[in-house]
């Protein structure tokens, strides 16, 4: 049995977009559950049940996130030598 040649450029783009097909219904995946745990947080919390301007909150939870995002060495103290 003789090898296969090597794919067509025409199959080699089929099946790039397969492979970029398959990512975005990956990345659609990803995104919908960091939405469904976004959500959950906010009914949990009580955020969706406030009367509040959406720029108000949005800068709100920047602040959270900025607060969350600082480099742990400026939050660690520096351990003591043992003698």
């Amino acid at each position: 049995m003789a090898p296969r040649p090597s794919k067509t450029a025409s199959e080699q783009i089929d099946d790039i977009e397969a492979q970029i097909a398959k990512l975005q219904q990956k990345k659609r995946q990803v995104l919908k559950k960091q939405s469904e745990r976004v959500a959950k947080l906010v009914m949990e919390s009580g955020l969706a049940e406030l009367d509040i301007d959406e720029a108000d909150l949005a800068k709100a939870l920047s602040e959270i996130a900025a607060r969350f995002q600082k480099p742990a060495a400026s939050q660690a103290h520096p351990a003591s030598p043992q003698t």
